[in-house]
């Protein structure tokens, strides 16, 4: 047996880290999988390894969850709003259109009684050959723009610029794929609208609000570099910081002014965009840099006029203007520019989006076979132990020497109420995952 370590250690200076050969010379074992305790019938012998979840494993199962729920809500026949869907499919690949546009189907906003704003169309093309779209015709051209922020994938510009033209530019949603930096990529929808020969306005669907915070902001203001750019391959190139190029976006637009009850202040305003204060005094409107406390204070107060004395007269001074068309505010250093919004439901392209959503429904049964969603549309309080503890003191008595009376019991909540139209009716007022 000493012989035979000899030998191997002589082998292992060849062959093995220096270590791991003068472990051999000790006769010491090398295997590094852990051992079961001593002293137990199988004491001695190598345990099994316990692997960690691998994260696509929880990322599939997310995803069956979340197309459980969109199924519920395309069962319900009523209004399905926008969702934003986890994917495994990076912005930056051509790969898996089957997927791409199956699960932006099943994503997108639908109406309840045919009043559905309309989507771009999966078969957008100038020749419309046969293809793989769901008319059969070809699909539409997509195309990748990035940024170090920020990777989106969605139909071509000229593509998009094209149905807007060809339907006397409505309101219509654009599907999208997006990987912000540090982020999983996502899939959702995008609602555009152009109001003018190089200007877009866009705002990200996703749930009940429109705005999801920075990250919606700068999903919105990328489709629209996008859109607004003559180079469109360098367009997001060219906007180092999308927050910043939102912020001054809505900074054109100003701010709305509101009366107040008071008697010598007319109107005030606030553009959180640039905090700035308007008040207008008789026919003269001042601006101030306060905060939007002090605004709010000053608007919601009995004595508006007394507020602005003691809180905002003594702040800077800045200037500012009134459009005449909008009758907004901005500052004088921001260029304005009156905001349009998006229009009203056109009524075109009900056929695509009827097709979309059948095939929206198919795909989220399909691919949440066996799953029930899970969500808590009424969560019950905690029951109340009412019982007396072992060292709990009389109850106490009234002068009359009866005891007073104990407070009633809680009663037990109902169950939650689940199926298709609770689920539904929950989703309508409450925000989905968004950008």
């Amino acid at each position: 047996m000493a012989r035979f370590r000899r030998q191997h250690a002589g082998t292992c200076r060849r062959r093995c880290h220096p270590g791991t050969a003068a472990a051999h010379k000790q006769g010491m074992s090398i295997d590094s999988k852990p051992r079961q305790p001593k002293g137990i019938p199988v004491g001695g012998q190598y345990a099994a390894y316990a692997h960690a979840e691998p994260g696509n494993v929880l990322a599939a199962a997310r995803h069956r969850q979340a197309m459980a729920e969109r199924r519920e809500l395309f069962r319900a026949q009523g209004f399905v709003p926008a969702a934003t869907l986890r994917t495994l499919t990076s912005p930056t690949t051509t790969a898996h259109r089957d997927e791409w546009w199956n699960n932006n189907f099943v994503a997108a906003e639908y109406g309840a009684g045919g009043k559905n704003y309309p989507q771009m169309p999966d078969d957008n093309t100038p020749s419309m050959h046969e293809g793989q779209a769901m008319s059969g015709k070809r699909r539409t051209h997509r195309m990748n723009y990035g940024n170090n922020d920020i990777q989106l994938r969605m139909p071509s510009a000229t593509a998009i610029r094209r149905f807007s033209g060809d339907n006397g530019n409505p309101t219509f949603d654009v599907p999208v794929s997006v990987s912000l930096r540090g982020g999983a990529p996502v899939q959702g929808w995008v609602r555009v609208t152009k109001t003018g020969p190089h200007t877009w306005e866009t705002t990200t669907l996703g749930g009940a609000g429109a705005s999801n915070g920075p990250a919606s902001e700068q999903v919105a203001e990328a489709v629209a570099a996008v859109l607004e750019s003559r180079r469109v391959t360098t367009a997001l190139a060219k906007v180092p910081d999308l927050l910043a190029a939102r912020k001054a976006r809505e900074a054109a637009k100003g701010a709305a002014l509101t009366p107040v009850s008071s008697s010598w202040i007319n109107e005030v305003g606030f553009d959180e965009n640039t905090n700035t204060m308007a008040t207008r005094i008789g026919d003269k409107l001042y601006g101030h840099k306060v905060s939007k406390q002090f605004f709010e204070a000053m608007k919601t107060s009995e004595r508006p006029g007394q507020v602005f004395n003691k809180l905002v007269r003594a702040h800077q001074r800045t200037a500012v203007t009134q459009c005449g068309t909008c009758f907004r505010f901005t500052s004088a250093l921001v260029k304005h520019t009156c905001p349009t919004g998006h229009k009203a439901v056109s009524g075109i392209g009900q056929g695509h989006v009827e097709r979309a959503r059948q095939r929206a429904e198919a795909v989220a049964a399909s691919q949440s076979h066996g799953v029930n969603p899970v969500v808590n549309i009424a969560p019950a309080p905690a029951p109340v132990n009412t019982a007396p503890s072992r060292n709990a003191q009389p109850v106490p008595t009234k002068k009359t020497g009866f005891p007073a009376p104990r407070r009633p019991a809680a009663q037990p909540a109902t169950a939650p109420e689940t199926g298709p139209a609770a689920l539904a009716e929950h989703l309508k007022t409450t925000d989905t995952a968004g950008f």
